[in-house]
């Protein structure tokens, strides 16, 4: 096993370990946390924000960072809401043309980071505006609801009773990228690319097309995403995935994603998910203040970013 692997699987272990000692302290500080409706509750909410962490962590491997994805995701929320509440359109064609709307988004954003250079955190913070302006334009700047009884089944029904649909998107999803990026000749290209740009170059491979394909990818999960927050809320707002940007970055952080390229692995990531989740669920069970959310996960951050900075000293 060599040193970059070693390090993989200490990291994942580091936050699975993180993760069994929240779960400790959580049980113990709230009788609640252990029901079953809670735990499912925990696992149904990593979904929206492992899908989101999925398409971040593919941009920063490639050595660049999606901050349109949160824009994209609550874009596609508006119009498959228009599609379907206005507009009356049957769900499957609501869900293609969606799709294909994601598509072309994704597109956009790298055509302009991979075919015309531009740094990734400006082309897609400009995106982020035009998104996101789209999105204010179409609901005119308002929740625009869709039918109880339509478009459940990505957010609200339960197998055998008790068991989130979602979840199951979110693995099929994360075996797909897991695939991609660990196991393909395609993977390998977006981590050499995301490492030295240069070597890439020089080897052969076609630095605008991979990383054309990393953004697609990263819309992919945008619009799935969208679906989640679509069926959840019956609804579809401009900003309801706004908040889950920061921490899918965070996320990926954790998961030992560099926000220079070419280091992390997505299953990390994926662990750095459920480290966030629980610490949201647990706070909440303790009816301890959303706002101290953000201290813990901002602080945690920090300590991370800390270690590794000194570890690489």
């Amino acid at each position: 096993m060599n040193r970059k692997t070693d390090f993989r699987y200490k990291n994942e272990l580091v936050l699975l370990g993180v993760f069994l000692v929240l779960f400790i302290i959580f049980s113990i500080a709230s009788k609640h946390f252990l029901s079953l409706t809670n735990v499912m509750s925990l696992f149904s909410q990593m979904v929206e924000l492992g899908l989101l962490t999925l398409g971040m962590a593919a941009s920063m491997i490639s050595g660049g960072m999606d901050l349109s994805l949160g824009a994209l995701t609550s874009f596609c929320t508006v119009m498959l809401s228009v599609f379907i509440g206005k507009l009356f359109l049957p769900e499957g064609a609501a869900f293609f043309i969606v799709l294909a709307i994601a598509i072309l988004f994704g597109c956009f954003n790298g055509f302009l980071v991979g075919y015309l250079n531009i740094q990734s955190m400006l082309a897609t913070l400009g995106t982020q505006s035009l998104f996101k302006g789209l999105g204010l334009v179409i609901s005119n700047g308002v929740t625009v609801g869709i039918p109880n009884t339509q478009f459940a089944v990505f957010g609200r029904v339960k197998l055998w009773g008790f068991f989130p649909f979602q979840i199951i998107l979110l693995v099929i999803a994360a075996v797909i990228a897991i695939i991609i990026f660990n196991r393909t000749m395609i993977g390998r290209r977006i981590y050499l690319i995301g490492s030295n740009p240069t070597v890439a170059k020089f080897a052969g491979i076609n630095i605008k097309k991979n990383i054309f394909f990393t953004y697609v990818f990263s819309a992919c999960m945008g619009f799935i995403a969208s679906l989640v927050f679509t069926s959840k809320i019956s609804a579809g707002r401009s900003d309801v995935a706004d908040p889950l940007l920061l921490k899918a970055v965070c996320a990926s952080v954790f998961g030992g994603v560099s926000s220079l390229g070419g280091i992390g692995n997505i299953s990390a990531a994926l662990c750095g998910v459920a480290v966030i989740t629980i610490i949201s669920n647990g706070l909440d069970m303790i009816n301890a203040s959303s706002y101290l959310q953000q201290v813990v996960i901002g602080g945690l951050l920090l300590i991370v970013l800390a270690f590794r900075h000194a570890r690489k000293k």
